[in-house]
């Protein structure tokens, strides 16, 4: 994590009072996404997303919430919120994991995002915090 990393961390936590457990500042995209632990996600989005809205005044990039979760099938289906996920499968196979989740139909725009950055927040968050190799949308038949 770089110090301006930390920085941000700091002043989310010294704004929100939530605990963040990482943070990723992707400046060719001008996006913070923050990680932080359970329960404090609504801390950082507030009454009707007063406080995010005020974070993104405040540091004049786009803010992103992910709650963390020591269980990889729940930080999957935070990580691609607001998709709603049907099944995350893990898949391990010659020291490489994949992540395989189901969404219907009508859900996979949202799971993949606007120019695939959703699913890209996904795969870096977990290939960061549980060693994952790919992530893979998939919708049943």
């Amino acid at each position: 994590m770089s110090q301006d990393e930390l920085s941000l961390i700091s002043t989310l936590e010294g704004i929100t009072g939530a605990l963040a457990i990482d943070c990723i500042w992707e400046k060719e995209d001008n996006r913070v996404i923050f990680i932080v632990r359970r329960n404090d996600t609504g801390k950082v989005i507030g009454r009707g997303g007063t406080t995010i809205q005020r974070l993104r005044e405040y540091f004049k990039k786009n803010i992103e919430v992910v709650e963390y979760s020591e269980r990889i099938e729940k930080f999957v289906t935070n990580t691609l919120a607001p998709a709603k996920t049907k099944n995350v499968e893990i898949i391990e196979k010659s020291g490489r994991k994949t992540v395989i989740v189901t969404v219907i139909q009508r859900e996979k725009g949202k799971a993949i995002g606007k120019n695939g950055r959703n699913i890209q927040r996904s795969r870096l968050l977990l290939k960061r915090h549980f060693g994952v190799n790919n992530v893979i949308i998939q919708c049943p038949n």
